[in-house]
């Protein structure tokens, strides 16, 4: 495994150098088959750290960037920490294709360019946001874009797509397969969901097993009306617990609370 770190300072003019060091970390483990994986993986470091510079740094010149890159045969993993204001990714709308409203399409374009994205929230005194992606990928079709977020032990995954049905429930357990690998605490926030099927709740029920077969657990958070109705109709509330923000689902993990 290749692995190279380096600082750089909050400054636009920076993103030329980032990209070439990401860009020479690919060119010493990959082969040129692997361009157009390279090409999106430059797209996402660009905008992720973008974002860094003009909103958790609001453009101030001279703070610091810490990025590290691990590249193998099979995957590279970037991670860029900052120490400047920290901000909730699920608050991001998405983009709007047809003009009538700017932004979110950086976000959009690093869920869609790499295979697993987390935001790391307050890991001693910073934030940072962890990218992976692999050489080839072997699925295909548009991902599901889950977001998720890092707070201590807690993962919390946001479903970004308005439906979790049959359509994309194979999606769904796919890009779910890391977060279950890694976390015994889970939230899964469904703020932006407003379609659930049988499928959806079968996927949602396996999580649940994964986790408690490991003496884990699984909260959930945000639920819309159209969704709390389907789980009211297979009463999920008396297995899983369903709290109403995102807050008070991670909080949970360290007090009991009573089922909805």
């Amino acid at each position: 495994m290749l692995r190279v770190e380096r600082d750089f300072t909050s400054d636009l003019r920076e993103l030329a150098a980032l990209r070439q060091l990401v860009r020479d970390a690919c060119a010493r483990v990959w082969d040129e088959t692997s361009l157009e994986t390279v090409d999106q993986v430059l797209l996402a470091v660009q905008e992720a750290a973008t974002n860094i510079i003009r909103h958790a740094y609001r453009d101030v010149p001279d703070r610091s960037i810490h990025v590290e890159v691990q590249t193998d045969v099979e995957c590279i993993r970037i991670q860029l920490w900052h120490t400047g204001k920290d901000f909730d990714p699920a608050t991001v709308e998405a983009p709007s294709f047809d003009g009538s409203r700017m932004g979110g399409f950086g976000q959009h374009l690093i869920l869609q360019c790499m295979d697993e994205v987390r935001y790391i929230h307050n890991d001693n005194g910073r934030h940072g946001l962890s990218m992976t992606r692999r050489r080839t990928r072997s699925s295909t079709g548009d991902k599901m874009n889950l977001l998720v977020e890092k707070f201590g032990d807690v993962a919390v995954a946001t479903v970004t797509s308005e439906q979790l049905d049959a359509s994309n429930a194979s999606d769904f357990k796919r890009e779910m397969e890391p977060v279950l690998r890694d976390f015994t605490h889970v939230v899964l926030d469904l703020g932006r969901v407003q379609f659930v099927d049988s499928r959806g709740c079968g996927m949602i029920l396996s999580c649940l097993k994964n986790l408690t077969e490991r003496k884990g657990d699984l909260k959930i958070c945000s639920v819309t009306r159209p969704v709390r109705t389907v789980f009211d109709l297979v009463r999920l509330h008396r297995i899983c617990d369903i709290l109403d923000t995102k807050d008070q689902a991670v909080a949970a993990f360290q007090k009991p609370v009573a089922k909805s």
